[in-house]
Order: structure tokens, then C-alpha cells, then sequence
């Protein structure tokens, strides 16, 4: 299930983004998919698909163009940030942000992460992202 994170900050996965397309509960605004395939839009909401990959680095321009996603998606409404399974990629991705904002470590996000849902980082990926953010 979609898990709140922060104010106006969710976690999913794909099965989440798609109930989008018939019911939104959450009032979600924004939609930022990192997983390969593209979900079944709902009207009213805006979508951004930026793909990576959980068993390769990420490149930093593609880092830096979903940061930006995420600021925006928050700074909008309320934004669903979801891979396949919301265990891997999506969490990454939510932890590497609230790092960037100052909220708290990577590794701390992703305990508090944790804490709400069953989640399973690739190490290759969150290698990166930790390298990135040490720039």
C-alpha cells in the first residue's frame, strides 16, 4: 500500500500509481515513476517519468532531473514516488531527497523508511546515490 513519508511526500509501487487512474484517496497531485514502464494516467494528475535502474549507478544529470521532480511534485501537492515494488528504487529516491533538504542522513530516511513498510535497497544503487550527495 502507498505509505505517507512526509507531509505531502508518498511511497508506492507500481500496483499504487495505476489505482490512481480510479481512485485517489490521498488527494495525490503528482506522480514520479523511476521503474521502466509507464502506469495508466488518471486526468487530474500530473506524471513524471524519469527510469533508473536498481542494479547500476545512477548518472548524475538523471539524479539532479529527479531531485527537481521531487521538489516540484511537493511543492504542488501531493506526490507518489513509486518503482515496481516501492522496495528498492522509490525509497532510495525519497531518502536521497529528505537528505538534500536536511531532514536527516540517507541511511536514517531509510530506517525511518523501514519503520512503515518492507523495504530492500539495492546496494549498487544507493552506493550511488550516496556518492552523489557527497559531491
Amino acid at each position: 500500500m502507498m505509505t505517507k513519508i512526509w507531509e505531502r511526500l508518498y511511497l508506492g509501487s507500481f500496483k499504487d500509481a495505476e489505482a490512481l487512474a480510479t481512485a485517489n484517496p490521498r488527494q495525490i497531485t503528482s506522480v514520479l515513476s523511476v521503474c521502466a514502464d509507464a502506469v495508466r494516467r488518471a486526468d487530474n494528475i500530473s506524471y513524471i517519468h524519469l527510469a533508473i535502474a536498481d542494479s547500476r549507478p545512477i548518472a548524475a544529470q538523471r539524479f539532479e532531473e529527479i531531485m527537481k521532480s521531487v521538489a516540484d511534485g511537493v511543492r504542488r501537492g501531493n506526490l507518489l514516488v513509486h518503482c515496481v515494488g516501492g522496495v528498492s528504487r522509490s525509497p532510495i529516491v525519497v531518502a536521497a531527497w529528505l537528505h538534500r533538504c536536511g531532514y536527516a542522513g540517507i541511511e536514517k530516511v531509510l530506517a525511518e523508511i523501514t519503520e512503515l513498510r518492507d523495504i530492500d535497497p539495492s546496494p549498487v544503487l544507493l552506493k550511488s546515490v550516496n556518492d552523489l550527495l557527497c559531491r
